[in-house]
C-alpha cells in the first residue's frame, strides 16, 4: 500500500523536526540546567527533565536517588536523510 503525498509530507517533516529540535546537551549544562557525571545526565528541573527524556536511551537511579539519564546522541544516517528532504 503506497503512502499517499499528505504522509510523505508529515514522514519528512517529523524527520526534520527530530534533528532541528535536539537539545544542545553542552549548554544545558553550562547554563546548569543538567549536570553530567560520567557519561550521565542529572536533570536539575523538570523542565530539562522533559527536553532531554524525549532523547534517552537509559535511565537509572544514583545512589542518592537522582535520576540519570543516558542520551543518545542524533543519528548521522537521520541529519544526512534530513537533509535531503
Amino acid at each position: 500500500m503506497p503512502l499517499t503525498e499528505k504522509e510523505i509530507a508529515n514522514m519528512k517533516q517529523l524527520i526534520r523536526d527530530q534533528i532541528e529540535n535536539y537539545p544542545d546537551l553542552g549548554g544545558m549544562v553550562a547554563e546548569g540546567k543538567l549536570s553530567y557525571k560520567s557519561g550521565w545526565y542529572e536533570a536539575n528541573s523538570k523542565e530539562a527533565f522533559d527536553v532531554i527524556i524525549q532523547h534517552a536511551a537509559s535511565v537509572r537511579v544514583s545512589k542518592k536517588g537522582k535520576t540519570q539519564i543516558k542520551v543518545r546522541g542524533p543519528s548521522k544516517r537521520l541529519k544526512a536523510l534530513a537533509e535531503k528532504v
